[in-house]
């Protein structure tokens, strides 16, 4: 029987409860079942909450540093078979040089795991051509290179020529969760719509809220802390529409709440909304569908890759789209369990956590010939 693969995964932790950060969580959770022996470097900043902002912060440095003495540590050992670096670029750009720099001097491949949406794109386009080449050498030094969604994977195989590129989705579990209290307060419409998430205008909210102002008979659940908002006029017309919908009583916020909690409270759901300006993969997203909910989402990032002909795709920062596709929903509980049914069976076929789990290990397979 062969031993299993060592694998060093470069990676957050929560708190803050991030997408990447409930990705690595499931990460570590199913990996010994695929035979992977995971080495977590933990690189999470201490908790600050959300923000839109991509900027380098000193708390930042302490993990960073201490991930990268870890991983020198692992390497110098002959310790790991594959490094698994997971990043959303911009301002760690320099951090994961350094990652891959100590991997390729030690001669262990590497996975290089986009996490960022296809923001990416215009990024890398707008970046000087100095910065640029930079960039690319940055992307060429991994092995092999993990998009979220095939316009990303399709972009840096046409711009970067031979570079190995693959698109795996991230993983949700299928399972229905364990029993539990409610989460959600009592209703106080008949049909609710559910948001999980940080609460900042990238996210969509303020159109979100004035969306289902304009729907009787529906409320609006927000589960999420607050965030940073890069444009303060966004976030002002973001916190009118949260007032007036609550002034409506039509709105019900939520603190953060555990990962259990979040997947008990979709079942207590009629209709879940992600009107993102931006996103890769939420696994929010993915969640919802795997509890059976019908979705309403933004093309955005990898959301087309599994949700387009499985849930309704809207325009972003569209207000009349959204109305018209929560109204389509919130009138007629025959076309919401159309659309669940066929949001459930799209995630359990292409992003249960057994599959995704099978494709990292080919990823690392095929690098280790």
């Amino acid at each position: 029987m062969n031993p299993p693969l060592r694998i060093a995964l470069w990676a957050p932790l929560p708190p803050p409860m991030g997408g990447v950060g409930r990705w690595t969580q499931r990460y570590l959770a199913a990996a010994p079942e695929h035979d992977l022996a995971v080495t977590l470097l933990d690189i999470a900043p201490p908790p600050t909450g959300f923000s839109e902002k991509s900027a380098f912060r000193l708390n930042r440095l302490r993990p960073a540093l201490t991930g990268l003495a870890h991983l020198a540590r692992l390497l110098a050992r002959r310790q790991v078979d594959v490094v698994h670096v997971t990043t959303t670029l911009f301002w760690a750009t320099p951090r994961e040089a350094l990652v891959l720099t100590l991997c390729r001097l030690a001669g262990v491949p590497t996975v290089l795991h986009l996490h960022s949406g296809n923001q990416i794109i215009a990024w890398r386009d707008g970046l000087p051509q100095p910065q640029r080449a930079a960039l690319d050498a940055v992307l060429r030094a991994a092995g092999t290179v993990i998009v979220l969604s095939n316009e990303l994977r399709e972009y840096l195989t046409a711009q970067l020529p031979g570079l190995a590129v693959v698109r795996i989705a991230n993983p949700v579990e299928t399972a229905e969760p364990p029993p539990g209290p409610p989460v959600l307060p009592p209703r106080r419409q008949p049909i609710r719509v559910l948001f999980v998430g940080a609460l900042t205008p990238k996210k969509g909210v303020a159109e979100l809220a004035q969306a289902v102002l304009a729907l009787p008979d529906v409320e609006l659940v927000l589960i999420g802390g607050a965030g940073e908002a890069l444009d303060a006029a966004a976030d002002l017309r973001m916190q009118t529409a949260l007032v007036t919908l609550a002034d409506a009583r039509r709105l019900v916020q939520v603190s953060e709440k555990t990962p259990e909690e979040v997947l008990r409270a979709y079942r207590e759901a009629d209709i879940f909304c992600l009107p993102s300006h931006r996103e890769g993969l939420p696994n929010v997203l993915l969640e919802a569908m795997a509890a059976g909910l019908p979705c309403v989402a933004t093309p955005v990032g990898g959301i087309p890759d599994v949700l387009d002909g499985a849930g309704l795709l809207v325009p972003v920062g569209d207000v009349a789209a959204q109305i018209r596709a929560l109204d389509t929903l919130a009138g007629d509980a025959q076309a919401r369990a159309h659309w669940g049914g066929l949001a459930r069976a799209r995630v359990v076929a292409t992003c249960g956590t057994a599959a995704v789990l099978a494709a990292y290990r080919q990823t690392y397979l095929a690098l280790l010939g």
